[in-house]
């Protein structure tokens, strides 16, 4: 699925490597991500007018990052 482009559904990406767990920064709900984005300001790009960004590669429903990923977002499980 992720090899033709397609999207993911929640259950299928919490079995794969997620780099938004690691690399995300901040995870959670858009509201949450401006928060944090908000109180530490100062940490971000002068240019930047906002936190969070939407998650690629699956149905995240309401969660957001505060940092957007573009290249190996989500690595499909090693076969055991």
């Amino acid at each position: 699925m992720l090899e033709a482009g397609g999207e993911l559904n929640l259950q299928e990406l919490l079995r794969c490597r997620v780099r938004y767990f690691t690399d995300g920064a901040v995870l959670g709900s858009k509201s949450y991500v401006q928060e944090v984005f908000c109180r530490h300001r100062g940490y971000f790009g002068g240019k930047r007018r906002s936190g969070p960004r939407a998650m690629l590669g699956g149905a995240w429903g309401d969660l957001a990052t505060a940092r957007r990923l573009r290249l190996d977002v989500i690595t499909a499980p090693a076969a055991s």
